[in-house]
């Protein structure tokens, strides 16, 4: 007696430091609920109170699951709406309320079937399934929880897949497949056991046990009730505990251990007072007012029977009932009130009538559905006499029409493969049609560079070797010799154009880090020709490995050429600016000069400006002047990325 009511102490001790630890985060997060004034937070937080409140006030966690909705329909985030209606369900199935809990639960389906959160429907089939468990609807529970199973194994979740496994084997234990069970439940404590899931293991151990127990193999099962309380003890898990120091009791029950079970009565209820279910408590209530009479404490067990009476009425639970009844005729036999005796009787008499009268229905619906049945039978095989000759003619018939159908099919599919071979065919040669065309141009392109270099090259080259010997016998003749430099000059410029005009003629694309070392190039001549001049020159390093195509290169190359010439022959410039830039969708350059400027109101555009204008404008682009005078002169070129390739 020492012995237990030791273990008793400890046991309270544990509970009390079990309530402090939720206590203090359940003010913790009122004390942030205050603080915070962010709605999603506000509804994470009452979200996280509802759960917390479930092991210790189900009103509470109701009145904060009700705030949860409010906070988080208020944020419209689906998400959160959705987790909070789980949460509720959790609670109410915790009460035993299963109507509500299974309201919710499907609230919090329909959301997550709209954002298509296939692992969150997942799991709440798998809670749908305990609730209908529970409800005794067995069929409709094991259709949910294959359903959530196909869905976990197509994504190999072990765990999950093990949790529903558990659960089908707890089916199958209260449907009396008790082989089948002990194969689920096994497999899935070997899991637990293998990845350390204590939690997991303090509800497999009391389902196996429970299986060991309806095979009437005591000793197995005391072993799995033991392993199970060390499991729930390990994770706190109070609704495990008083459900293994229920099931050990029973077990001493039925050895006719009376004292010894009446202790782990007491224990288990110790544990069933932390859980606020009304269900749970009735039901220990019950076993535990059996063992108060079978000790002879009747007015106790009386007071228990007639509490719990009022939940199975309220829950409608027909089978309780009965043994509560039996139960408290025994009672008040003992105690000699036989007013009291004769009306739970009568009770026992009524209840007994109704599932009587609810098992003759069912059977003679059963009978009915049954005459029905053979009724049809025999008029099908009065229909079947009749109509095999009909089936024989339709069948001749039918395999007529199978046979044309066949030759039918085959041709169309013989077409099919003809127009199919013909359609790739036609593709084949459109393909290498195109590829004999871009051959052509390429070979035309390389003929027209050739006889460029060729022909006008080595006919500049020629012109510009016969002015050098002209200016060396008339070296004495400054004025002839000014003349013949600045043809010199011209012709040297154009053989630089002409092989900027080759390297683009060759190319069917090029990268614009090409295009970069052209431009350095030509302001290296410029600085060459005229030190004095500045020219900044900055270009965007992310534009290096963007491809374009010769045409664009080109084009670019020669405005931008065209601005420096402007700026030296006619603006006076000292700086000359310009900038390329790599834009989210498209390419900047801005150029500018410091020179005289112009008004652009009575100053009319030349050739070089107008050139300009109509070369971005043949690639694509957009081109805007903007120049004052006195304060120089600036262009802006805006081109899509998208038409540079």
């Amino acid at each position: 007696m020492k012995k237990y009511s030791l273990l008793l102490v400890l046991i309270s001790i544990a509970v009390f430091f079990q309530a402090q630890e939720v206590a203090t985060i359940i003010t913790n997060l009122k004390n942030e609920l205050k603080s915070n004034a962010e709605e999603t937070k506000k509804a994470s937080i009452y979200s996280d109170l509802t759960w917390y409140y479930s092991t210790v006030s189900i009103d509470s966690a109701l009145y904060y699951g009700k705030k949860a909705i409010e906070e988080s329909k208020r944020t419209g985030d689906s998400t959160l709406i959705a987790q909070v209606y789980s949460d509720i369900g959790a609670v109410y199935f915790r009460k035993g309320d299963f109507s509500s809990s299974k309201d919710n639960y499907l609230e919090a389906y329909k959301i997550r079937k709209a954002r298509k959160d296939y692992k969150g429907l997942a799991k709440i089939n798998n809670n749908l399934a305990n609730i209908y468990e529970q409800e005794g609807d067995y069929k409709l529970a094991m259709a949910k929880f294959l359903e959530a199973l196909q869905y976990f194994e197509s994504i190999q979740d072990d765990k999950n897949i093990n949790t529903i496994k558990g659960n089908i084997g707890l089916i199958l234990l209260k449907i009396k497949n008790y082989p089948k069970a002990l194969k689920y439940i096994s497999e899935v404590i070997k899991y637990q056991e293998d990845n350390n899931l204590t939690e997991g293991l303090c509800v497999s151990c009391l389902n196996l046990g429970n299986v060991y127990l309806q095979m009437n193999d005591t000793v197995s099962a005391l072993k799995q009730y033991k392993k199970s309380l060390k499991a729930c003890t390990l994770v706190g898990d109070n609704k495990g505990m008083a459900s293994g120091y229920n099931n050990i009791g029973s077990i001493k029950s039925e050895q006719k251990k009376s004292k010894d079970a009446l202790e782990l009565y007491s224990k288990s209820k110790l544990y069933r007072e932390q859980l606020h279910s009304d269900l749970d408590k009735a039901d220990f209530d019950l076993n535990f007012a059996k063992e108060l009479i079978v000790a002879k404490q009747y007015l106790e067990a009386k007071s228990l029977l007639l509490a719990v009476e009022k939940i199975f009425l309220k829950e409608d639970i027909k089978e309780k009932l009965q043994v509560n009844y039996k139960s408290l005729i025994t009672v008040y036999g003992k105690l000699n009130q036989q007013d009291s005796m004769n009306l739970y009787v009568d009770k026992i008499v009524n209840l007994n009538r109704q599932l009587l009268e609810n098992s003759v229905l069912k059977q003679t619906a059963e009978l009915e559905t049954k005459y029905q049945t053979e009724k049809k039978e025999k008029l099908l095989l009065q229909d079947k006499a009749e109509t095999r000759q009909k089936n024989i003619m339709l069948i001749s018939i039918s395999a007529l029409a199978l046979l044309v159908g066949l030759i039918g099919l085959l041709i169309y599919r013989q077409q099919k493969l003809k127009n199919k071979q013909q359609e790739r065919e036609f593709k084949l040669k459109s393909e290498i049609s195109e590829i004999e065309t871009q051959n052509k141009l390429q070979e035309q392109r390389l003929t027209i560079s050739r006889d460029l270099h060729d022909n006008i090259g080595s006919q500049l080259t020629y012109i510009i070797s016969s002015i050098n010997n002209l200016k060396y016998r008339l070296k004495d003749d400054a004025r002839i010799s000014g003349q013949l430099d600045k043809i010199g000059g011209f012709a040297g410029e154009t053989i630089s154009e002409l092989r900027d005009t080759i390297w683009a003629v060759n190319s069917n694309n090029i990268k614009f880090d090409d295009l970069r070392v052209r431009i350095y190039n030509a302001i290296e001549k410029v600085k060459h020709a005229k030190p004095d001049i500045k020219i900044d020159f900055k270009i965007d390093e992310q534009l290096d490995k963007i491809q374009l195509t010769a045409f664009v290169g080109l084009n670019i190359f020669r405005t931008i050429q065209e601005v420096v010439n402007n700026a030296l022959k006619y603006a006076d410039a000292t700086v000359i600016s310009i900038e390329i830039l790599s834009c989210d969708n498209s390419i900047e350059i801005t150029a500018g000069d410091n020179g005289k400027g112009f008004d652009m109101e009575t100053v009319s555009r030349g050739n070089g400006l107008n050139n300009m204008a109509k070369r971005i404008d043949d690639i694509g682009g957009e081109f805007s002047l903007n120049s004052k005078p006195a304060e120089g002169t600036q262009i802006k070129i805006s081109i899509d990325k998208e038409k540079l390739f």
